[in-house]
């Protein structure tokens, strides 16, 4: 693998640091009752360990060569399932609905990140936990939990914990930045779906006009007087702009504007 040439465009940075793989591997706390799923397996250096402590492992990897190496490389596995597409594009109810206790335990592409749990949102499978690695300006919009409707989003599902930064010497090749890891598990406070997707909806209103106060976008839909009655119910202060907002402000945004509107 030495002369394996890299694609940029599918931002592959291995992780080659076993001391930063086997944090990975202890937060995901796995047993043989375990489906993991990992999206973009690399040259497996998480893989050759979750197969042994998972009872199964659902892997994809768009990058052919990559495929077939850790195909022939984990070819004694019989639990270990490598799809060689797309995962943006995988349809995961069909391929994951067979199975329980479901866990991703992956090192995220970086150029993917958004998408990725876009769709991890917008699926309806239900994750046990999740320990990803993502870039680390990334990963702190997401443990904030504010400041886009992305992050807005998975804090309405998820608890969001920080497990350590990783320095860009345990990747080859290194990146220009540095990355965290995060765990992920599901909130006490979880929403359903139908709130899940006023909030968002919501969400992506206000921050298409993230300059604008969210009184003075209010204001057109009920008037300025009852939009001032709206935001005091929520306890969200009138000069406030959407990034400003906490998941609860969200939900008791949404909540108030439903009453409005059933009215």
């Amino acid at each position: 693998m030495t002369n394996f040439h890299l694609s940029p465009r599918w931002g592959q940075h291995f992780l080659v640091d076993k001391a930063v793989r086997d944090l990975i591997i202890d937060r995901a706390e796995l047993n043989k009752e375990d489906t993991v799923v990992e999206v973009g397996v690399g040259r497996g250096i998480l893989t050759e360990v979750l197969v042994q402590k998972a009872g199964r492992v659902i892997g994809w990897e768009i990058d052919e060569r990559l495929y077939r190496l850790v195909q022939e490389k984990l070819k004694d596995y019989s639990n270990l399932t490598l799809y060689r597409e797309d995962f943006l594009s995988a349809d995961l109810s069909s391929t994951l609905s067979l199975f329980s206790s479901l866990k991703i335990v992956s090192n995220i592409p970086y150029s993917i990140s958004s998408p990725f749990f876009s769709k991890i949102l917008e699926s309806d499978i239900q994750w046990n936990l999740m320990i990803l690695m993502v870039q680390r300006e990334f990963g702190e919009k997401i443990l904030r939990g504010k400041g886009s409707p992305l992050s807005v989003g998975v804090n309405l599902l998820y608890r969001v914990e920080k497990v350590r930064e990783v320095s860009p010497g345990s990747f080859s090749p290194p990146p220009s930045v540095r990355s965290l890891i995060l765990k992920l598990t599901p909130s006490p406070s979880r929403v359903d779906s139908g709130t899940y997707e006023k909030v968002v909806c919501w969400a992506r209103f206000l921050f298409s006009q993230r300059r604008k106060k969210i009184e003075k976008l209010l204001r057109p839909m009920v008037g300025k007087e009852k939009a001032q009655e709206i935001l005091a119910q929520a306890h969200i202060n009138p000069e406030w702009r959407a990034e400003n907002l906490e998941v609860e402000h969200w939900i008791a945004l949404v909540s108030r504007l439903e009453v409005i509107n059933d009215v």
